[in-house]
Protein backbone atom coordinates (compact mmCIF):
# COMPACT_ATOMS: atom_id res chain seq x y z
CA UNK A 1 0.00 0.00 0.00
CA UNK A 2 1.44 3.44 -0.88
CA UNK A 3 2.84 5.29 2.12
CA UNK A 4 0.58 8.31 1.61
CA UNK A 5 -2.54 6.11 1.61
CA UNK A 6 -1.50 4.30 4.78
CA UNK A 7 -1.00 7.63 6.49
CA UNK A 8 -4.45 8.76 5.35
CA UNK A 9 -5.98 5.60 6.87
CA UNK A 10 -4.14 6.19 10.13
CA UNK A 11 -5.21 9.84 10.27
CA UNK A 12 -8.83 8.97 9.50
CA UNK A 13 -8.95 6.32 12.22
CA UNK A 14 -7.61 8.81 14.75
CA UNK A 15 -10.14 11.43 13.72
CA UNK A 16 -12.97 8.93 14.01
CA UNK A 17 -11.76 7.92 17.46
CA UNK A 18 -11.77 11.53 18.59
CA UNK A 19 -15.49 11.84 17.90
CA UNK A 20 -15.03 15.22 16.25
CA UNK A 21 -16.03 16.22 12.71
CA UNK A 22 -13.41 15.95 10.00
CA UNK A 23 -13.51 19.68 9.34
CA UNK A 24 -12.70 20.44 12.96
CA UNK A 25 -9.70 18.10 12.91
CA UNK A 26 -8.23 19.22 9.60
CA UNK A 27 -5.23 20.97 11.14
CA UNK A 28 -2.11 18.88 11.92
CA UNK A 29 -1.92 17.60 15.49
CA UNK A 30 0.46 15.69 17.72
CA UNK A 31 -1.04 12.33 18.59
CA UNK A 32 -0.19 10.36 21.71
CA UNK A 33 0.66 6.64 21.40
CA UNK A 34 -2.73 5.57 22.81
CA UNK A 35 -4.52 7.60 20.12
CA UNK A 36 -3.37 5.13 17.45
CA UNK A 37 -4.95 2.29 19.37
CA UNK A 38 -8.21 4.15 19.98
CA UNK A 39 -8.68 4.79 16.29
CA UNK A 40 -7.83 1.23 15.37
CA UNK A 41 -10.19 -0.13 18.05
CA UNK A 42 -13.07 1.90 16.61
CA UNK A 43 -12.46 0.41 13.17
CA UNK A 44 -12.08 -3.09 14.61
CA UNK A 45 -15.36 -2.83 16.54
CA UNK A 46 -17.22 -1.76 13.43
CA UNK A 47 -16.33 -5.07 11.75
CA UNK A 48 -15.80 -7.69 14.45
CA UNK A 49 -17.95 -6.77 17.47
CA UNK A 50 -21.70 -7.32 17.57
CA UNK A 51 -23.58 -6.43 20.77
CA UNK A 52 -20.68 -7.37 23.00
CA UNK A 53 -19.63 -10.44 21.01
CA UNK A 54 -16.35 -10.63 19.10
CA UNK A 55 -17.13 -12.56 15.93
CA UNK A 56 -15.05 -14.35 13.32
CA UNK A 57 -17.04 -13.71 10.13
CA UNK A 58 -14.95 -16.06 7.99
CA UNK A 59 -15.40 -18.94 10.44
CA UNK A 60 -19.17 -19.18 10.70
CA UNK A 61 -19.31 -16.06 12.91
CA UNK A 62 -18.26 -18.11 15.93
CA UNK A 63 -16.94 -16.49 19.08
CA UNK A 64 -14.22 -17.68 21.45
CA UNK A 65 -13.27 -16.87 25.02
CA UNK A 66 -9.89 -15.81 23.67
CA UNK A 67 -11.51 -13.26 21.37
CA UNK A 68 -13.62 -11.88 24.22
CA UNK A 69 -10.48 -11.51 26.31
CA UNK A 70 -8.63 -9.75 23.52
CA UNK A 71 -11.55 -7.41 22.96
CA UNK A 72 -11.89 -6.56 26.64
CA UNK A 73 -8.16 -5.92 26.93
CA UNK A 74 -8.06 -3.57 23.95
CA UNK A 75 -11.23 -1.78 25.12
CA UNK A 76 -9.48 -0.97 28.40
CA UNK A 77 -6.42 0.36 26.58
CA UNK A 78 -8.69 2.48 24.37
CA UNK A 79 -10.55 3.78 27.44
CA UNK A 80 -13.83 2.44 26.05
CA UNK A 81 -15.77 1.61 29.21
CA UNK A 82 -19.07 1.09 27.41
CA UNK A 83 -17.46 -1.29 24.93
CA UNK A 84 -15.73 -3.17 27.73
CA UNK A 85 -18.94 -3.51 29.74
CA UNK A 86 -20.80 -4.88 26.72
CA UNK A 87 -18.09 -7.47 26.07
CA UNK A 88 -17.89 -8.58 29.69
CA UNK A 89 -21.68 -8.74 30.03
CA UNK A 90 -22.02 -11.00 26.97
CA UNK A 91 -19.14 -13.17 28.16
CA UNK A 92 -20.59 -13.68 31.65
CA UNK A 93 -24.09 -14.34 30.40
CA UNK A 94 -23.11 -16.69 27.57
CA UNK A 95 -19.81 -18.49 28.23
CA UNK A 96 -19.97 -19.13 31.98
CA UNK A 97 -21.87 -22.39 31.79
CA UNK A 98 -19.37 -24.75 33.45
CA UNK A 99 -20.27 -24.14 37.09
CA UNK A 100 -16.89 -22.55 37.84
CA UNK A 101 -15.14 -19.28 36.97
CA UNK A 102 -13.72 -20.54 33.67
CA UNK A 103 -15.36 -19.75 30.34
CA UNK A 104 -16.46 -22.26 27.72
CA UNK A 105 -14.00 -21.82 24.88
CA UNK A 106 -16.39 -21.57 21.90
CA UNK A 107 -19.85 -20.22 21.10
CA UNK A 108 -21.40 -21.16 17.75
CA UNK A 109 -24.48 -19.24 16.55
CA UNK A 110 -25.33 -22.09 14.17
CA UNK A 111 -25.19 -24.95 16.71
CA UNK A 112 -28.02 -26.15 18.91
CA UNK A 113 -27.39 -24.75 22.36
CA UNK A 114 -24.50 -22.70 20.94
CA UNK A 115 -21.99 -24.13 23.45
CA UNK A 116 -21.27 -27.69 22.31
CA UNK A 117 -18.03 -28.22 24.28
CA UNK A 118 -17.87 -26.94 27.88
CA UNK A 119 -14.08 -27.23 28.03
CA UNK A 120 -12.21 -24.00 28.64
CA UNK A 121 -9.26 -22.42 26.80
CA UNK A 122 -6.65 -21.35 29.34
CA UNK A 123 -5.35 -18.43 27.32
CA UNK A 124 -8.89 -17.10 27.02
CA UNK A 125 -9.34 -17.28 30.80
CA UNK A 126 -5.97 -15.62 31.39
CA UNK A 127 -6.76 -12.83 28.93
CA UNK A 128 -10.18 -12.19 30.50
CA UNK A 129 -8.67 -12.07 34.00
CA UNK A 130 -5.93 -9.72 32.80
CA UNK A 131 -8.45 -7.43 31.14
CA UNK A 132 -10.54 -7.33 34.33
CA UNK A 133 -7.43 -6.59 36.38
CA UNK A 134 -6.45 -3.69 34.12
CA UNK A 135 -10.02 -2.42 33.97
CA UNK A 136 -10.26 -2.37 37.76
CA UNK A 137 -7.20 -0.15 37.94
CA UNK A 138 -8.17 2.06 34.99
CA UNK A 139 -11.71 2.78 36.13
CA UNK A 140 -11.40 2.30 39.90
CA UNK A 141 -13.74 -0.71 39.83
CA UNK A 142 -12.72 -3.10 42.64
CA UNK A 143 -15.55 -5.51 41.81
CA UNK A 144 -13.74 -6.33 38.57
CA UNK A 145 -10.61 -7.22 40.50
CA UNK A 146 -12.63 -9.71 42.55
CA UNK A 147 -13.91 -11.33 39.35
CA UNK A 148 -10.37 -11.55 37.98
CA UNK A 149 -9.22 -13.25 41.17
CA UNK A 150 -11.97 -15.89 40.94
CA UNK A 151 -10.91 -16.77 37.38
CA UNK A 152 -7.24 -17.08 38.29
CA UNK A 153 -7.97 -19.29 41.29
CA UNK A 154 -9.97 -21.76 39.21
CA UNK A 155 -7.38 -21.61 36.42
CA UNK A 156 -4.63 -22.48 38.91
CA UNK A 157 -6.68 -25.31 40.39
CA UNK A 158 -7.73 -26.90 37.09
CA UNK A 159 -5.15 -26.06 34.41
CA UNK A 160 -1.79 -25.56 36.12
CA UNK A 161 0.35 -28.63 36.83
CA UNK A 162 3.90 -29.28 38.02
CA UNK A 163 6.30 -30.71 35.44
CA UNK A 164 9.74 -31.90 36.47
CA UNK A 165 12.42 -29.52 35.30
CA UNK A 166 10.03 -26.64 34.68
CA UNK A 167 7.83 -26.19 37.73
CA UNK A 168 4.27 -24.98 37.13
CA UNK A 169 3.12 -25.08 33.50
CA UNK A 170 -0.15 -23.98 31.97
CA UNK A 171 -2.21 -26.66 30.27
CA UNK A 172 -4.24 -25.47 27.27
CA UNK A 173 -7.47 -26.51 29.01
CA UNK A 174 -8.76 -28.23 32.12
CA UNK A 175 -9.36 -31.46 30.18
CA UNK A 176 -7.60 -33.27 27.37
CA UNK A 177 -3.94 -32.35 27.78
CA UNK A 178 -2.75 -34.08 30.96
CA UNK A 179 -0.82 -37.37 31.12
CA UNK A 180 -3.00 -40.21 29.85
CA UNK A 181 -5.41 -37.94 27.98
CA UNK A 182 -3.53 -37.92 24.66
CA UNK A 183 -0.27 -39.17 23.17
CA UNK A 184 2.74 -37.21 24.32
CA UNK A 185 0.92 -35.61 27.24
CA UNK A 186 1.33 -33.43 29.05
CA UNK A 187 0.96 -31.25 25.96
CA UNK A 188 1.29 -27.46 26.12
CA UNK A 189 0.98 -24.54 23.75
CA UNK A 190 3.64 -21.90 24.40
CA UNK A 191 1.47 -19.21 22.81
CA UNK A 192 -0.86 -19.62 25.82
CA UNK A 193 1.87 -18.08 28.00
CA UNK A 194 0.64 -14.50 27.74
CA UNK A 195 3.83 -13.02 29.16
CA UNK A 196 2.58 -9.44 29.65
CA UNK A 197 -0.45 -10.77 31.55
CA UNK A 198 1.73 -12.93 33.79
CA UNK A 199 4.00 -9.95 34.40
CA UNK A 200 1.10 -7.68 35.38
CA UNK A 201 -0.56 -10.33 37.55
CA UNK A 202 2.55 -11.26 39.54
CA UNK A 203 1.68 -11.09 43.23
CA UNK A 204 -1.99 -10.39 42.60
CA UNK A 205 -3.30 -13.66 44.03
CA UNK A 206 -1.32 -16.15 46.09
CA UNK A 207 -3.05 -19.15 44.53
CA UNK A 208 -2.10 -18.24 40.96
CA UNK A 209 1.66 -18.75 40.30
CA UNK A 210 2.13 -15.96 37.79
CA UNK A 211 5.85 -15.52 38.45
CA UNK A 212 6.57 -19.25 38.30
CA UNK A 213 4.61 -19.55 35.05
CA UNK A 214 6.55 -16.61 33.64
CA UNK A 215 9.76 -18.47 34.47
CA UNK A 216 8.61 -21.79 33.02
CA UNK A 217 7.59 -20.00 29.83
CA UNK A 218 11.06 -18.48 29.52
CA UNK A 219 12.59 -21.91 30.03
CA UNK A 220 10.41 -23.37 27.29
CA UNK A 221 11.35 -20.49 24.99
CA UNK A 222 14.97 -21.46 25.46
CA UNK A 223 14.64 -25.26 25.33
CA UNK A 224 11.64 -25.74 23.07
CA UNK A 225 13.20 -25.15 19.65
CA UNK A 226 13.28 -27.88 17.09
CA UNK A 227 14.96 -29.07 13.90
CA UNK A 228 16.70 -26.93 11.34
CA UNK A 229 14.24 -24.12 11.98
CA UNK A 230 15.37 -23.75 15.63
CA UNK A 231 11.83 -22.49 16.34
CA UNK A 232 9.10 -23.50 18.81
CA UNK A 233 6.25 -25.77 17.77
CA UNK A 234 2.60 -24.77 17.82
CA UNK A 235 2.04 -27.68 20.24
CA UNK A 236 4.73 -29.16 22.46
CA UNK A 237 5.03 -32.45 24.35
CA UNK A 238 6.61 -32.41 27.82
CA UNK A 239 6.35 -36.17 28.25
CA UNK A 240 10.08 -36.90 28.30
CA UNK A 241 13.21 -35.29 29.66
CA UNK A 242 13.32 -32.73 26.84
CA UNK A 243 10.49 -31.00 24.97
CA UNK A 244 9.49 -32.21 21.52
CA UNK A 245 6.76 -31.36 19.01
CA UNK A 246 3.51 -32.94 20.20
CA UNK A 247 2.89 -36.13 18.17
CA UNK A 248 -0.81 -35.50 17.52
CA UNK A 249 -0.25 -32.11 15.87
CA UNK A 250 1.59 -30.94 12.77
CA UNK A 251 5.28 -30.20 13.61
CA UNK A 252 5.22 -26.58 12.50
CA UNK A 253 5.77 -23.04 13.65
CA UNK A 254 2.42 -21.68 12.55
CA UNK A 255 -0.69 -19.72 13.35
CA UNK A 256 -0.56 -20.62 17.05
CA UNK A 257 3.15 -19.93 17.59
CA UNK A 258 3.00 -16.56 15.79
CA UNK A 259 1.78 -15.14 19.11
CA UNK A 260 4.95 -16.22 20.96
CA UNK A 261 7.17 -13.39 19.62
CA UNK A 262 4.30 -10.94 20.15
CA UNK A 263 4.00 -11.74 23.86
CA UNK A 264 7.76 -12.08 24.34
CA UNK A 265 8.57 -8.73 22.74
CA UNK A 266 5.79 -7.11 24.75
CA UNK A 267 6.87 -8.23 28.20
CA UNK A 268 10.30 -9.81 28.59
CA UNK A 269 13.23 -7.63 29.47
CA UNK A 270 15.43 -9.26 26.81
CA UNK A 271 13.06 -11.67 25.33
CA UNK A 272 13.26 -11.21 21.85
CA UNK A 273 16.95 -12.03 21.89
CA UNK A 274 15.77 -15.61 22.34
CA UNK A 275 13.90 -15.24 19.06
CA UNK A 276 16.58 -13.41 17.12
CA UNK A 277 16.75 -16.33 14.70
CA UNK A 278 13.06 -15.91 13.91
CA UNK A 279 13.54 -12.24 13.09
CA UNK A 280 16.47 -13.09 10.81
CA UNK A 281 14.48 -15.79 9.02
CA UNK A 282 11.60 -13.42 8.42
CA UNK A 283 13.98 -10.81 6.98
CA UNK A 284 16.49 -12.95 5.16
CA UNK A 285 15.30 -11.65 1.78
CA UNK A 286 14.84 -8.04 2.85
CA UNK A 287 11.21 -7.22 3.59
CA UNK A 288 9.41 -9.41 6.16
CA UNK A 289 8.31 -12.72 4.61
CA UNK A 290 6.31 -14.59 7.22
CA UNK A 291 5.38 -18.21 6.66
CA UNK A 292 4.16 -21.29 8.43
CA UNK A 293 7.42 -23.22 8.72
CA UNK A 294 8.25 -26.91 8.88
CA UNK A 295 10.30 -27.38 12.04
CA UNK A 296 12.52 -30.20 10.81
CA UNK A 297 13.59 -28.67 7.50
CA UNK A 298 12.83 -24.95 7.98
CA UNK A 299 10.95 -25.12 4.68
CA UNK A 300 8.26 -22.43 4.23
CA UNK A 301 4.81 -23.99 3.91
CA UNK A 302 2.12 -21.27 3.81
CA UNK A 303 2.60 -17.53 3.44
CA UNK A 304 1.33 -15.27 6.22
CA UNK A 305 0.79 -12.22 4.08
CA UNK A 306 -1.86 -10.32 6.03
CA UNK A 307 -0.73 -6.97 7.50
CA UNK A 308 -1.66 -8.25 10.96
CA UNK A 309 1.02 -10.91 10.81
CA UNK A 310 3.54 -8.42 9.48
CA UNK A 311 2.71 -6.18 12.45
CA UNK A 312 4.01 -8.95 14.74
CA UNK A 313 7.23 -9.02 12.72
CA UNK A 314 7.57 -5.26 13.09
CA UNK A 315 7.04 -5.49 16.84
CA UNK A 316 9.77 -8.11 17.10
CA UNK A 317 12.08 -6.03 14.92
CA UNK A 318 11.48 -2.94 17.03
CA UNK A 319 12.21 -4.82 20.22
CA UNK A 320 15.46 -6.13 18.78
CA UNK A 321 16.44 -2.75 17.32
CA UNK A 322 17.09 -4.50 14.05
CA UNK A 323 15.39 -2.21 11.57
CA UNK A 324 12.02 -1.26 12.99
CA UNK A 325 11.11 2.32 12.13
CA UNK A 326 8.13 4.61 12.64
CA UNK A 327 6.93 4.05 9.11
CA UNK A 328 7.35 0.27 9.07
CA UNK A 329 4.21 -0.87 10.89
CA UNK A 330 1.13 -0.46 8.74
CA UNK A 331 -1.75 1.62 10.13
CA UNK A 332 -4.65 -0.63 11.01
CA UNK A 333 -7.27 -1.58 8.45
CA UNK A 334 -9.60 -4.54 9.18
CA UNK A 335 -9.04 -7.73 7.16
CA UNK A 336 -9.72 -11.15 8.74
CA UNK A 337 -10.53 -11.56 12.44
CA UNK A 338 -7.37 -13.29 13.64
CA UNK A 339 -4.66 -11.24 11.90
CA UNK A 340 -6.64 -8.07 12.58
CA UNK A 341 -6.64 -8.94 16.28
CA UNK A 342 -2.89 -9.59 16.22
CA UNK A 343 -2.44 -6.24 14.50
CA UNK A 344 -4.22 -4.44 17.34
CA UNK A 345 -2.29 -6.37 19.96
CA UNK A 346 0.96 -5.44 18.22
CA UNK A 347 -0.11 -1.78 18.19
CA UNK A 348 -0.92 -2.02 21.89
CA UNK A 349 2.46 -3.56 22.67
CA UNK A 350 4.28 -0.99 20.54
CA UNK A 351 2.37 1.91 22.12
CA UNK A 352 3.34 0.66 25.58
CA UNK A 353 7.00 -0.18 24.93
CA UNK A 354 8.24 1.02 21.53
CA UNK A 355 6.34 4.20 20.66
CA UNK A 356 9.02 5.28 18.17
CA UNK A 357 7.86 2.43 15.91
CA UNK A 358 4.37 3.87 15.50
CA UNK A 359 3.56 5.22 12.03
CA UNK A 360 4.44 8.82 11.36
CA UNK A 361 1.65 11.20 10.37
CA UNK A 362 3.96 14.05 9.37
Amino acid sequence: MPKRLTRMIATLSLVIASGLPLAVRAAPETFLPQDYLRGAWWLYKSVFVEEGRVVDPSNGSVSHSEGQGYGMLIAVAADDRAGFDALWSWTKKTLYVRGDALAAWKWDPNAAGHVTDPNNASDGDLLIAWALFRAAATWNAPELKAEARAILRDLAAKAVIEVKGYGPVLLPAAHGFSAGEQAGAPVVNLSYWVFPALKDLAGFDDTFPAEALFASGQALLSKGRFGSSDLPADWMSLEGDVPRPAPTYAPVFGYEAIRIPLYAAWALAEPPRLLDGLDKRWRQHGAPALTVMDLATAAPLTAMSDPGYRAVSTLLSCSLSSGGTGDEIAPFAPTEYYPSTLHLLSLLAISERYASCLPSLN
